[in-house]
């Protein structure tokens, strides 16, 4: 097992989430908090600010998905490399942080020396530096639930693996900023061609903190459908978001598949986003724009429409 591969992945994880939290995730000082303009109910002044609120959130959890890597799954290997021989399990490792120390327990359910379904892992990190990444990590992490089906590993047909990866408090830090991350996130992926790739992402709970803002993720779902020869995905979600940004949640669901070609912006899809008193219908007109239908009091009738750029939108 890469220990240290593991731990990136998790470095990368929380990164993903600070950035989408509000910190920067990149060198610098972090900046002033700007005014909240995204305070709810939704209106016409503030839609805009809600949909990225929404967006962002989504898009964490679809680039930690990248950060797996479907293609060649870097966070797990298929060997174990400096174990040479069959060891037990309960096996205590330690990660080469640059500075600090971070141990891995790894129960191999089965003795067989080879990561396969039942195994499970627990990481604590201890002010954990990792100076090609710029981040300190501090906290527990956990990899459970794991069910492995064929070789995921070297892909051969048909191959699938799920994991929940879970957060007590873990911490990380960079010249961005600081997030704290609690909860779990369930992955499972696979395919059974090589050519069509299948995977969702969920969880119960999910909460990040940084730059004094906190959001949750609950009740939350993603599939994803990619074709890897069109080079094609298909993409649904729904769940409800809290944010003290937005000084209250909101719910969204996809009413209409998006549609995503290569690294593009969607070219096709809606998102209905609405809290108690209030909604807004988000269609994707083309990759390059989308159109805001916004219902002041849920009466459903339209009270005013936005059309804005992909770019004005500015997602993470």
């Amino acid at each position: 097992m890469c220990t240290r591969r593991v731990s990136m992945l998790i470095v990368s994880m929380a990164l993903v989430l600070l950035a989408s939290c509000g910190g920067n995730g990149g060198g610098g000082t972090t900046p002033s908090p700007a005014p909240n303009t995204a305070t709810l109910p939704i209106t016409a002044d503030n839609a805009q600010d809600i949909t990225v609120a929404v967006f962002e959130a989504v898009t964490s959890t679809i680039d930690i998905i990248d950060i797996v890597d479907l293609i060649g799954i870097p966070a797990i290997s298929g060997t174990n490399s400096g174990l040479a021989a069959p060891v037990p399990s309960d096996i205590l490792m330690v990660i080469a942080c640059d500075t600090g120390e971070a141990t891995v327990t790894w129960n191999d359910a089965d003795n067989n020396s080879v990561i396969s379904t039942g195994d499970t892992f627990d990481v604590v990190f201890d002010m954990c530096f990792f100076a090609d990444s710029g981040a300190t990590l501090t906290g527990a992490t956990s990899l459970t639930n794991m069910v492995v089906t064929g070789d995921p590993i070297t892909q051969i047909a048909p191959w699938g693996l799920a994991i929940t990866f879970g957060f007590d408090n873990l911490s990380a830090t960079d010249d961005g900023g600081l997030a704290t991350i609690n909860g779990s996130l369930d992955l499972d992926l696979g395919s059974d061609d090589n050519v069509i790739v299948n995977l969702s992402i969920g969880t119960a709970s999910l909460s990040a903190q940084a730059s004094g803002i906190t959001e949750t993720l609950s009740d939350y779902v993603l599939t994803q459908t990619l074709d890897l020869n069109a080079l094609t995905q298909v993409i649904s979600t729904s769940g409800t978001l809290t944010s003290t940004l937005l000084e209250g949640n909101v719910t969204f669901e996809t009413l209409q598949d998006f549609i995503v070609f290569g690294d593009d912006n969607p070219s096709a899809g809606q998102l209905l986003i609405r809290d108690s008193s209030s909604s807004v219908l988000v269609t994707v007109r083309d990759n390059i724009s989308i159109q805001l239908e916004i219902d002041l009091n849920l009466d459903g009738t339209i009270d005013e429409t936005i059309v804005a750029t992909w770019a004005e939108l500015d997602i993470d």
